[in-house]
């Protein structure tokens, strides 16, 4: 990263019977990010394969702390909290992990008889986030909220789809985060007519917070304060004011912004693992952004059409939160990389109904294009990890009152 950090690390291995050689070759470990929006965690591993005719698979060990040993025969887990066994395969993602929380791994590989080698090199990072993930798998789900009925339609990548009523009221505005930080997504609304944030958390027991109230408040999530669970946020655009109540700590309030077209997106622009304060200002197509780290703001020109959506995303997956804008007069997403290079321009969309709605759907660590289109309630995503033969459609929603989550929703409500 950047806060992606990729470490590669060669060992030989030695099975405890019969002292067979195992080659393990380990690893090139991603570290996934998506910006805006405090969401759930996850680290990806990647490794090359054994060429052994007998092997039979490969054992991933992760926990928290250090291991204790160098042999599972002899101490078991040896200080490590989990063992999954992957089988055959080369590439695996560990999901529902704490947001920014340090993990240590090592891994095995094991043959057809059952011999296991020792330890690989032992490597760590912290896990990083993918938002609008309901089942902690690693991956953006598809998910609407219907007003109308206050109903939220969740369609995970990893299984069956559900319907959860949480809301109801014509003032609600849907915040998704991951407020307990328990890794997965909670269903959460801010209620603009009292001020409130009703939570649900996915791990525990619902509750209400009353942080706003102002008309011109906009709920602005985030982990502002870099603990793995979202914060409470609103940018009050009467004032210019930033109201934050982290998690971790005490509130607190600051001016940044004030005028009227201007649009909170706050997210990881630095990649030091905290949101950042930031604001598009429409009126002069630039951004604002404050970074966590220096405290220092700076404006960048990236805009200035009057049907311009901010849609921040880490599009390039350097772990950083990228400048990026959906252009609805001419269905074009604009992207301005922080890893360097010319920002450059992708058609992709251009319907009058469509709403941009950014994520890692693929589950590479970067940012997809995607677009939910209203008038026939259809979500058509773009995966980073393919050309455009692999776009495909996935049919969800379609009520006039259905409400898309996305990685930056208050931008265009």
């Amino acid at each position: 990263m950047s806060n992606e950090r990729i470490m590669e690390n060669r060992i030989l291995g030695f099975t405890t019977k019969a002292m067979r050689v195992l080659f393990l070759i380990l690893f090139a470990i991603s570290l996934l990010f998506q910006s805006a929006w405090a969401g759930t965690a996850i680290i990806r591993l990647a490794w090359d394969p054994n060429q052994e005719a007998d092997l039979a698979g490969y054992r991933i060990y992760f926990g928290t702390s250090p291991r204790t040993g160098d042999d599972p025969a002899v101490c078991g887990l040896c200080g490590y909290s989990t063992m999954v066994d992957v089988g055959n395969v080369t590439t695996y993602r560990i999901p529902g992990l704490v947001q920014r929380q340090t993990y240590y791994i090592s891994a095995t590989a094991y043959d057809t008889s059952g011999n296991q080698s020792v330890f690989s090199d032992q490597v760590s990072g912290p896990a990083k986030e993918v938002y609008i993930n309901f089942d902690g798998d690693g991956r953006t789900d598809i998910a609407i909220y219907r007003s109308s009925n206050g109903y939220w339609f969740l369609l995970p990548s990893s299984g069956d789809s559900s319907a959860v009523g949480w809301g109801g009221d014509s003032s609600d505005i849907p915040i998704p985060g991951d407020y307990d930080g328990d890794g997965k997504t909670d269903i959460a609304i801010y209620r603009s007519s009292n001020g409130y944030w009703y939570l649900l958390p996915s791990s525990g027991t619902s509750s209400a917070v009353n942080w706003g109230g102002d008309p011109s408040d906009i709920p602005a999530p985030g982990d502002y304060d870099g603990d793995g669970k979202t914060d409470i946020a609103i940018y009050r655009s009467s004032n210019g004011y930033w109201y934050l109540l982290p998690s971790s700590g005490t509130s607190s309030a600051l001016v940044f912004g004030g005028d009227a077209s201007d649009v909170p997106v706050p997210g990881d622009y630095d990649g030091d693992g905290k949101t950042d304060i930031a604001l598009y200002r429409a009126s002069a197509g630039a951004w604002w952004i404050i970074p966590s780290s220096s405290g220092t703001p700076y404006g960048v020109g990236f805009g200035g059409d009057a049907s311009d959506v901010p849609v921040p995303g880490d599009y390039d997956g350097d772990g950083k939160t990228d400048i990026a804008l959906y252009r609805v007069s001419t269905g074009a997403w604009w992207i301005n990389p922080s890893s360097g290079g010319t920002p450059y321009g992708v058609g992709f969309g251009g319907d009058a109904s469509d709403v941009p709605v950014p994520g890692d759907y693929d589950g590479d660590g970067k940012s997809d294009l995607a677009i939910y289109r209203a008038n026939i309630g259809a979500w058509f995503i773009y995966p980073s990890s393919t050309d455009p033969s692999g776009i495909y459609g996935v049919g969800w929603g379609g009520d006039a009152s259905d409400i898309p989550m996305a990685i930056s929703i208050p931008s265009y409500m």
